[in-house]
């Protein structure tokens, strides 16, 4: 396992360890032993079903935009049907006045070609791009990533469909938290 793999393998598992603790806590209050959410969003946050969701322009790679939501009691997005694709996208292209390529949170970092949501969500919709998922490097230089693209984007190519990509390219992301 190179030095890579094994960042991405610890920073994934931290997330994933932090996205549970965090969603449990974060939103719920303590009411005899019941626990009850927020039925509206925090400002700046989108409703869409049971989760929220924020726009975060700021640019930054995979793991640090994970950091980041993380820190604002949820995951990057997981996206699990058509209409949600398209509320996430109407979402980014009233934050970014277009369709910008943006971090959501699939990544197969752990074993090629598995899918895993870093909230923990089942992988049950994809939404891939022509030609992709495909493990090609777009950026240039020495990223040391072996050929391999680990970290998904949406808003990809004339279709703006879903991308693998390099989870150290500096992408726009958007979060999502329960209620």
């Amino acid at each position: 396992m190179t030095m890579t793999m094994l960042t991405i393998f610890l920073l994934l598992s931290a997330a994933f360890t932090l996205g549970d603790a965090k969603s449990e806590e974060m939103g719920a209050k303590e009411k005899g032993g019941l626990q009850t959410r927020s039925s509206s969003c925090p400002p700046g946050w989108h409703r869409y079903e049971t989760h929220c969701y924020h726009y975060v322009p700021i640019m930054a790679k995979w793991p640090e935009a994970e950091h980041y939501c993380l820190l604002l009691g949820g995951n990057l997005a997981s996206v699990h049907s058509l209409s949600q694709y398209n509320f996430l996208q109407s979402v980014i292209q009233s934050g970014a006045n277009g369709a910008q390529r943006t971090w959501i949170g699939a990544n197969d970092a752990i074993k090629e070609g598995l899918w895993l949501w870093s909230d923990g969500s089942r992988f049950s919709y994809q939404n891939w791009g022509k030609g992709q998922p495909d493990n090609y490097i777009h950026v240039a230089g020495n990223d040391n990533t072996n050929g391999h693209e680990h970290c998904m984007e949406m808003n990809f190519g004339g279709d703006f469909g879903q991308n693998d990509a390099v989870c150290w390219i500096q992408r726009p992301f958007m979060c999502s938290r329960k209620l």
